[in-house]
C-alpha cells in the first residue's frame, strides 16, 4: 500500500512538473540612458476600448530594470512610464530587451518585437529622407524660387511616399498572420479621421479573413464603416 501511495504521489508530482515546464514565460531587460527615468516606475499596461490591465511594473535602478512573469498569449502592450505610454512591447515567450535612449527607443530579442521593430526602422528611415527632402523644399522657397528645381523636390518627395507606402504593403502582405502586424495596423489607423484612408483601404482590401477578424482590426472597420464585399466604405 504505501509503495502504491508513493509510486501515485510521484506520478503526480510528475504531471505538476510537466505541466510547469510547458508553461510559456517572458522576460523583459531594459536599459536606460536618458534623464528623468533613475527611480521612475515602469510598467506594462494593455490598452483596450473595454478595459486597461496592468500586467507588470518595476522600478528603474541604476539605469536599469526587468520584468518577467508568465506569456500564455502574446499582448502588444506598451511601456509605460508613470503610467504614460513610452513605446509598444509585445509580451511574448522568449527574453527581450528593451533599449531607452536619447536617440531611440527600441525592443528586441523575440519574434514580434524584432518584426515590428524592424518595420519601424526602415519607416523612420524613409520618413526621414522625406523630412529632408521637405526642408530642401522650403529653403528654396525662401532663397530663391527655381521651378525646375522645385519640381525636382516635388518628384522625389512623391517617389518617397509611393517607396513607403509598398514597403508597407509588402510587410503587411508577409505577416498578415502575426501579431505584428496588428501594431503596424494600429499605428497606421491612429488617429482622427472622416474615413478610412487610402493605405489603411488597401491594406485591408488585401487581408485575409483571420486579420479582419482580430479585436483592433474589427473594431476598426466597424466604426470606419468599411465593407469589403462592396469594395467601398459605407
Amino acid at each position: 500500500m504505501l509503495k502504491q501511495h508513493l509510486k501515485s504521489a510521484l506520478t503526480l508530482a510528475g504531471l505538476v512538473l510537466a505541466m510547469v515546464s510547458c508553461t510559456s514565460h517572458y522576460r523583459i531587460d531594459g536599459v536606460v540612458e536618458t534623464l528623468g527615468y533613475e527611480g521612475r516606475e515602469l510598467s506594462l499596461i494593455e490598452f483596450l476600448p473595454s478595459r486597461i490591465t496592468k500586467y507588470d511594473s518595476c522600478l528603474v535602478n541604476h539605469g536599469k530594470f526587468q520584468m518577467k512573469g508568465k506569456a500564455d498569449t502574446t499582448r502588444l502592450v506598451f511601456l509605460c512610464k508613470d503610467g504614460r505610454p513610452i513605446i509598444p512591447v509585445y509580451i511574448e515567450k522568449g527574453h527581450a530587451t528593451v533599449r531607452i535612449l536619447p536617440t531611440e527607443m527600441t525592443v528586441s530579442g523575440t519574434r514580434q518585437n524584432d518584426l515590428f521593430y524592424s518595420f519601424l526602422k526602415k519607416k523612420i528611415e524613409i520618413d526621414d529622407r522625406y523630412e529632408d527632402m521637405s526642408q530642401r523644399r522650403i529653403t528654396l522657397a525662401r532663397t530663391g524660387f527655381d521651378p525646375r528645381r522645385m519640381e525636382l523636390i516635388q518628384d522625389s518627395l512623391r517617389m518617397i511616399v509611393d517607396e513607403c507606402e509598398e514597403m508597407i504593403c509588402e510587410f503587411m502582405a508577409e505577416n498578415y498572420d502575426e501579431p505584428a502586424a496588428v501594431g503596424v495596423f494600429m499605428m497606421l489607423s491612429a488617429g482622427p479621421s472622416n474615413g478610412v484612408p487610402s493605405l489603411v483601404k488597401r491594406i485591408l482590401d488585401a487581408a485575409p479573413e483571420d486579420f479582419l477578424t482580430q479585436s483592433y482590426v474589427n473594431g476598426y472597420t466597424d466604426r470606419m464603416g468599411y465593407d469589403r464585399s462592396i469594395g467601398s466604405v459605407n
